[in-house]
C-alpha cells in the first residue's frame, strides 16, 4: 500500500469512527482529509471500495490488539485471558472502533456486497484469534470449533451489551461462566 493511500485510509477510518458508516459519503470524507472525492475514487475505486478498505483496516487493528496467547507461556487460567480481553474491550480508545465493527455487521446483515463481505472477514479474523487463544489454553482440536464459536459469540454479546448501555462494571459472573466452559473443554495434563 502506498503511503498516500495508507494516509487516506487512516484518516477515513478515523472519520468513520467519529461519524459512523451510515453517513459515509465521499465528499465530506474527502473534505475532512484535504483531498477530493475523485482522489478517493482513484485510491479506493468507489464508495464501496472505501467502505471495504475501512472495514478491513478497523478489523485488522482490532485483531492485532486482541490479547494472544503464547503457547509456550499461556495465562495461568482461561479467566486471566478473558480479563485481558475485557481490558481491551473496555478501553475508551478501543470502544469507538468496536462500535464501528457492530455498525458494519448491521449494514452487512441488511445487504449483500462489500459491507457483508467485510463483516464476514472481520468475524472470521475474530474467530481465528479466539481459536488460537483456546488452542494455546489447551482446548483440543476436536471440540474447539464449537467452544470457539460459543466463547466468541458470548464475548461479542457482552461487548454489545456494554456498548449500548452505560459502561458498567466488568461482567464477572459471565466471564466466570465462560472461564469454566473453557476450563471444562481443556485437556488436563
Amino acid at each position: 500500500m502506498t503511503d498516500r493511500r495508507a494516509e487516506l485510509l487512516d484518516g477515513a477510518t478515523a472519520w468513520v469512527i467519529e461519524h459512523g458508516l451510515s453517513t459515509l459519503s465521499l465528499r465530506p470524507v474527502a473534505k475532512a482529509l484535504g483531498t477530493s472525492d475523485r482522489m478517493l475514487i482513484y485510491w479506493f475505486g468507489s464508495r464501496d471500495g472505501l467502505l471495504a478498505a475501512i472495514a478491513e483496516h478497523a478489523g485488522e487493528g482490532l485483531s492485532l490488539a486482541m490479547p494472544t496467547v503464547d503457547p509456550a507461556a499461556p495465562p495461568l487460567t482461561p479467566r486471566a485471558w478473558l480479563d485481558q480481553c475485557w481490558g481491551l474491550f473496555s478501553d475508551p480508545v478501543v470502544r469507538p472502533g468496536l462500535a464501528l465493527l457492530f455498525e458494519l455487521d448491521a449494514l452487512g446483515a441488511r445487504s449483500p456486497g462489500p459491507a457483508r463481505d467485510a463483516a464476514r472477514r472481520t468475524a472470521d479474523r475474530w474467530i481465528e484469534v479466539v481459536d488460537g487463544a483456546l488452542a494455546a489454553l489447551g482446548v483440543p482440536a476436536g471440540g474447539r470449533p464449537a467452544v470457539t464459536r460459543v466463547v466468541a459469540g458470548a464475548m461479542v454479546g457482552l461487548i454489545l451489551d456494554d456498548l449500548v448501555g452505560d459502561p458498567g462494571p466488568r461482567p464477572d459472573p459471565e466471564l466466570d461462566l465462560l472461564s469454566r466452559l473453557i476450563a471444562d473443554a481443556t485437556v488436563k495434563t
